[in-house]
């Protein structure tokens, strides 16, 4: 009778939920608003400003919204970044949605910002700042983290922040290196270790003071109301409160459950409360790992043992999550947390508390000199991760199976050499996919073009996108951040590309070679071709380079050994816009023309030195400005595709009306990465079936 009675249960449950998240989701703001002097309450530890941009977090009838707002003055940024900013405000602007993920496998803003709460950002055009005299937990956060801040050097204050109270400030990736590499930023997020010292430790001394255990629990219980916004309120942190509350729950009302009932418990009541926690990466993981620690708990392994089951039953949700897995990942974590729970937690509690004693100088130098130390150790201990490509959701659910089966084999001493099997069989499928992929890389304003064969025979990448830097005042300067951190690099690691055989830079534009240092950097490039002549330009880059074979190339060249991109223009290059790197290629009886930034000039000599070209798909040139695409070029190649590779809002106002209207006239449908995201082609080598996709379907 027991199995009936708990199916019902699971489909109670699993009813209440949905019901519970549609319910969520209709809450949710999609249309346009324009807002006029409203009220907003402002969340103050979530502000940050990075040069002239200020962003935070703030609520308007109920209702959370992300805020960003351009400062017009100096003085207006010192006004925000002081120990006592505004905690209200007038504000006028317009609220934008979220955009879906714009490149295959990336960050998706708007399932993110859903998942906690925040279904549309506002785009501030005035903000006029008030302050009241009521206290409340944000603003009690803002001012420890300004405390610490004050009080300690930036490292130091980094590490106290993160664990102490869950926040990452901006210089804190730059001492996370050797961490990301070993696998072991889970440490300061997913564990939850901070929550066992703050609950435990106050559980500890109400024991001492004789309190039974029904007042011990009240107190815990008002206390997790206290301690979840004041830690950040990330779902890692809620996760281990909530554990916490239901062991200690089982304990005092003498309720017996085993500890994965305890566990769905604690899932159940965590997505009653967010319905959406489960689009949180933070929270997939968080749960995805305490679950298998349950699991691993019942199985009679040395500690040794239980490291690397760990390290390996982890793959799944690492490479749905990351694309890569770290080698060292579980063997670091068994050697490094008996050093976080006993030595680095306790230290930055220690000093967290010395923000209001003086006298412990000595401890702040010893300590720092630690975290230095050991940052060195693990960036020269550290191994490359592998890079295994983003399974597609039936592949992980079968990976995931797969884990549990053999957890349940290995408990009861069966064999799973088959399980084993399997596992790599699709693991394999993942960084060998039978597809072949020619991907319009949405860079912004810039271009990106990634071509990969059917079974990883062959990669390629025509360009790297890139920034186009502006002069501004010292305070409006923004953080430079790589831009292929966020786009070309996870897409690349996302299908398992742990190799670009032939890297070709068009030009010398910053927006289409920007970031060619950063990539090469952080993937292997066999080979690097340029223009010949344009190397000039370069030669402060290119010297240092030890990785690539540098290859010049010029008209009636050929890259590629499986595939065969023929360079079509120019004979010889000086890096400008009319001087860009042509490239022709066929796949699967597609014809693919990619131009560059090449203008009228330049199409009218390549037609004229090819006037029989044909094409299906022509890679725009310019980003659609009037100074490109002529109509005697359309004419002649007479493509079904046109793709504009081109940033949203941008500056420029590109594409043209002109260049458009062109396109239209030849009847070519046009495909723009600013409104479709990234535009890609796939095509199957057996079945022959090819097919252009988008991954945004903008209205028309």
């Amino acid at each position: 009778m027991k199995r009936p009675k708990l199916l019902i249960m699971v489909f109670l449950c699993s009813f209440f939920i949905g019901i519970r998240s549609y319910l969520y989701v209709t809450t949710f703001s999609t249309d346009h608003l324009a807002m006029a002097n409203e009220r907003i309450n402002i969340q103050v530890d979530t502000i940050k400003i990075d040069g002239n941009l200020l962003k935070f977090y703030g609520q308007i009838d109920g209702k959370t919204y992300l805020i960003y707002y351009t400062l017009a003055t100096e003085k207006e940024k010192l006004s925000w970044s002081s120990q006592k900013p505004p905690d209200y405000a007038l504000i006028s602007g317009k609220t934008e949605n979220f955009s879906a993920a714009r490149n295959l496998n990336g960050f998706d803003e708007q399932k993110y910002y859903q998942s906690i709460g925040i279904s549309q950002a506002l785009q501030a055009d005035s903000l006029s700042p008030t302050h009241s005299k009521k206290g409340s937990l944000s603003r009690m956060r803002h001012r420890l983290i300004g405390r610490i801040t004050q009080r300690y050097s930036d490292h130091l204050a980094s590490y106290i922040k993160a664990l102490v109270i869950g926040y990452k400030d901006s210089q804190f990736n730059e001492y996370m290196d050797g961490y990301k590499a070993n696998g072991l930023l889970h440490l300061f997020t997913l564990s939850g270790l901070h929550i066992q010292f703050y609950l435990g430790g106050l559980h500890v001394l109400l024991k001492r003071l004789r309190l039974i255990r029904e007042s011990r629990l009240a107190i815990l219980c008002v206390v997790s109301l206290i301690v979840i916004p004041l830690t950040g309120g990330s779902y890692s942190t809620i996760r281990a409160v909530f554990s916490f509350l239901i062991t200690f729950s089982c304990l005092t009302f003498d309720i017996v459950l085993s500890k994965l009932d305890q566990w769905s418990v604690m899932l159940f009541l965590l997505v009653s409360c967010f319905p959406l926690a489960l689009w949180s990466v933070s929270a997939q993981l968080s749960l995805f790992f305490s679950m298998i620690l349950l699991y691993l708990a019942d199985l009679e392994l040395k500690q040794w043992q239980h490291a690397i089951m760990f390290t390996f039953l982890a793959i799944p949700i690492l490479i749905y999550s990351f694309s890569e897995w770290s080698i060292l990942g579980g063997v670091m974590t068994l050697l490094l947390f008996p050093l976080f729970e006993w030595v680095i937690l306790p230290s930055c509690l220690l000093l967290f508390v010395g923000c209001f004693l003086p006298g412990i100088h000595a401890l702040e130098q010893l300590f720092d000199g630690v975290l230095r130390f050991l940052e060195g150790f693990l960036v020269k201990l550290s191994l490359p991760n592998l890079i295994i490509g983003k399974p597609s959701m039936l592949v992980f659910l079968c990976l995931s199976i797969i884990l549990f089966i053999l957890l349940d084999r290995l408990k009861y001493q069966q064999t799973f050499h088959f399980l084993i099997m399997v596992a790599v069989i699709l693991l394999f499928s993942i960084s060998y996919s039978y597809r072949g992929m020619i991907a319009f890389i949405d860079v912004g304003q810039g271009d990106c073009l990634f071509i990969r064969l059917p079974f990883n025979q062959e990669t390629f990448l025509i360009d790297t996108g890139g920034r186009l830097n502006f002069k501004q005042a010292p305070w409006k300067r923004r953080q430079s951040k790589a831009l292929s951190d966020y786009n070309v690099l996870p897409f690349l690691r996302s299908v398992g590309c742990q190799k670009i055989d032939h890297l070709i830079v068009t030009h010398n534009d910053e927006d289409h070679m920007g970031e060619l240092e950063n990539i090469l950097s952080k993937i292997r490039v066999g080979n690097l071709y340029l223009a010949a002549g344009s190397q000039m330009e370069l030669r402060k880059l290119l010297e240092p380079l030890n990785g690539p074979t540098i290859h010049l190339v010029k008209q009636g060249d050929q890259i590629g050994q499986k595939l065969k991109l023929k360079i079509l223009s120019p004979q010889k290059s000086t890096g400008e816009n009319n001087d860009s790197l042509v490239t022709y290629f066929e796949v699967n009886q597609q014809r693919f023309l990619i131009t560059g930034d090449l203008e009228i000039t330049g199409e009218e000599n390549l037609i004229n030195h090819y006037p029989n070209l044909k094409v299906d798909i022509l890679k725009v040139g310019h980003h659609g400005s009037n100074t490109s695409t002529g109509e005697q070029f359309l004419k002649t190649i007479d493509p079904k595709y046109a793709v504009i590779s081109v940033g949203r809002n941008n500056r420029y106002g590109h594409p043209t009306a002109e260049t458009l209207d062109k396109l239209t006239s030849q009847q070519i449908q046009i495909l723009r990465t600013d409104q479709n995201g990234m535009i890609y082609y796939q095509w199957s080598p057996i079945t022959k079936r090819g097919k252009l996709k988008f991954l945004i379907d903008f209205p028309k």
